[in-house]
């Protein structure tokens, strides 16, 4: 792990209480290294230091165990933490008075302290094992791994603590080189398994402290006899320190650092078997020199070998994995280009245009489609600006469709837009508008453009229908009544609004006379008549029957009744159906007013216009009776 992947793994609160207590205990053994080897009483020293380093262990352990942002798995490991610190404690405060009261007991004899550190440090690493997390990707590695280190420890156990000169031979020693080598193994295991996989609840870091420490532990319980003559050396004192020290430093380093593995998986990998069968040669080579062929050196020897075979296995699985791997990658592949070319396919013979856009709105990509729905070269579209590409007949409409979702304020947007073909040809496209501008893949807009014309056509022709009266084309009541609700707003009235509501004379016998057929011509005729003696904002509807009326927008009363005789003028000229000349009269009535209703106008030119009737036809203006 780098520097810059600590700091950034550092915890806000954490990191400031653990470096004071990590420079503390650095502090401590250099003072206590500096007692033992110079001081009056170096035993009691040592194991005073180890009572210090046990407390801190358990008290910080505490602390872990409490730490709520942990996950469950953390805070059960550190209360079994604690429960060892605890017993170490008890353990080093024992021995402690030991020393001071016997100087001369050694430390193999069967004592609390020692049964105390070794149920201790059993119960720790129990706990490594159980907290250790079952999930994630299989590691077939580990177990190799894990053998090589295990059986290098046992090659190690062999040579020194069963077969050398001071092996154990007495019952009592025996019994502690067993324990001790059973802790060793574990503890190697242990290391293993969290350099391999990474996968504790807790930093690797920290589990490698609690795991060396046991490891040293058991170490010199294997190393009995050797540790019993040497027990009153002060370098021994000293190397005793490393296990508290350690123990004392795991929760540290667990509020230093997150869960992430301290070092990299595939380095650990590879180097753990590796550094395995190097300690074993090395020892082989020395004992080779010092011995030769000797029961020892054929244990190291076997030990070796059995190494080497289980790295052998794992170059061998790697290459097979390896090998999966390739064929699973080319398969892969394969499948990608298949399905690249699936998807290019898809995209050459679609009938909807796909635009990519930058934050400018320009082009950065196009489909084929362009080409036959807007007669544009697809190729000539990159770096162009999309409203040139389009050419939409709004602007502005084009405008407020994408300006929302360039500026990211809109993911999304839809409308109609009227466009020009390249030919000049107008066309209607559906324009869907997808903001994917933070996506790295994209960086852009995408724009998905079909062709609807035919669908606004239909729909404008279905809107015709309900709209239009069948027989002449006018307007039918339904858009009548639309269009007389648009103007109870006074603005739209301007200077007033007039109403003309017109009868045919003598319809009724044009179609007994001469059939219904020349009826509805005469209708139609009536129709385009009408329409060309109003304005183009006026509104000419057919209620029905022989039955017209026209809304007049912005007008007077003088140049409503102005229109009207302008209708009763063109309609009075001569009709030609079917080989018969017909003289139409209309009777027309008129109503105007700046604050009334259409439908009270309505009534008003009603009104007026059976006035007409009485008076032979022509034009009458409606006036209010005076109260």
């Amino acid at each position: 792990m780098t520097a810059a992947e600590l700091g950034r793994s550092v915890g806000p609160a954490g990191g400031v209480l653990a470096r004071p207590w990590l420079w503390l205990l650095l502090g401590t053994f250099v003072t206590a290294t500096i007692l033992i080897l110079t001081g009056p009483a170096p035993a009691v020293t040592s194991w005073v230091t180890q009572s210090a380093c046990f407390v801190a262990f358990a008290g910080l352990s505490w602390q872990l165990a409490d730490r709520r942002r942990d996950s469950p798995g953390a805070r059960q490991f550190w209360r079994a933490a604690t429960v060892s610190g605890v017993i170490f404690v008890a353990a080093a405060v024992l021995r402690s008075v030991d020393v001071a009261v016997e100087p001369g007991l050694h430390s193999t004899a069967w004592t609390a302290p020692t049964a105390l550190v070794t149920i201790g440090s059993a119960w720790l690493l129990a706990f490594i094992f159980v907290c250790i997390e079952r999930g994630g990707p299989a590691r077939r590695d580990l177990w190799v791994d894990a053998g090589t280190v295990l059986v290098a420890a046992a090659v190690f156990i062999w040579t020194i603590a069963l077969t050398g000169a001071l092996s154990a031979e007495q019952p009592e020693d025996r019994v502690w080189t067993a324990v001790g080598a059973i802790i060793l193994l574990v503890s190697a295991f242990a290391v293993t398994h969290l350099l391999v996989t990474g996968a504790a609840p807790f930093p690797v870091a920290t589990g490698v402290c609690i795991g060396v420490a046991a490891a040293l532990h058991g170490l010199e319980r294997a190393l009995n006899p050797q540790v019993m003559n040497a027990d009153d050396s002060e370098w021994v004192l000293v190397i005793r320190l490393l296990p508290a020290l350690l123990l004392a430093a795991a929760p540290c380093l667990a509020q230093l650092t997150t869960a992430a593995p301290l070092f990299e998986g595939r380095r650990t990998r590879l180097a753990a078997p590796l550094v395995a069968l190097g300690t074993t040669q090395a020892l082989l080579i020395a004992q080779l020199a010092d011995e030769g062929l000797s029961a020892r050196s054929w244990g190291t020897a076997m030990g070796t070998v059995i190494i080497a075979g289980l790295i052998i296995v794992r170059q061998d699985a790697l290459l097979v994995e390896n090998a999966r791997l390739v064929g699973t990658l080319d398969r892969t592949v394969d499948a990608v280009g298949r399905r690249e070319r699936w998807f290019r396919s898809l995209v050459e013979h679609a009938t909807d245009i796909t635009l990519v856009l930058d934050r400018a709105g320009v082009v950065t990509y196009t489909t084929p489609a362009l080409w036959p729905v807007l007669g544009q070269d697809p190729s000539a579209a990159v770096g162009r600006p999309v409203a040139d590409l389009l050419r939409p007949v709004d602007a502005r409409q084009f405008d407020r469709l994408l300006a929302p979702v360039l500026a990211g304020r809109s993911t999304t947007g839809t409308d109609e837009l009227e466009v020009r073909r390249a030919g000049g040809a107008r066309v209607w496209l559906e324009v869907i508008a997808t903001g994917r501008l933070g996506d790295p893949a994209v960086a852009g807009v995408v724009l998905n453009v079909r062709d609807v014309s035919d669908t606004v056509a239909l729909r404008e022709r279905l809107w015709h229908d309900a709209s239009h009266d069948a027989l002449t084309g006018l307007a039918n009541r339904a858009l009548f009544n639309e269009r007389a609700e648009a103007l109870h707003d006074a603005a739209a009235r301007g200077r007033g609004t007039g109403v003309l509501l017109l009868d045919l004379d003598q319809f009724k016998e044009v179609n007994d006379e001469f059939g219904h057929p020349a009826g509805d011509e005469l209708l139609r005729i009536t129709a385009r008549r009408i329409e060309h003696s109003v304005r183009p904002a006026d509104t000419v509807a057919r209620l029905g029957g022989d039955e017209f009326t026209v809304i007049l927008v912005d007008t007077t009363e003088r140049a409503a009744a102005d229109t009207a005789r302008r209708i009763v003028d063109a309609l009075a000229r001569p009709v030609s159906i079917d080989d018969h000349i017909l003289h139409p009269a209309a009777s027309v009535g008129v109503a105007v007013s700046v604050d009334k209703p259409i439908e009270a106008l309505l009534r008003d030119a009603d009104e007026a216009m059976y006035a007409a009737k009485r008076n032979g036809s022509g034009a009458e203006v409606f006036h209010e009776h005076p109260r």
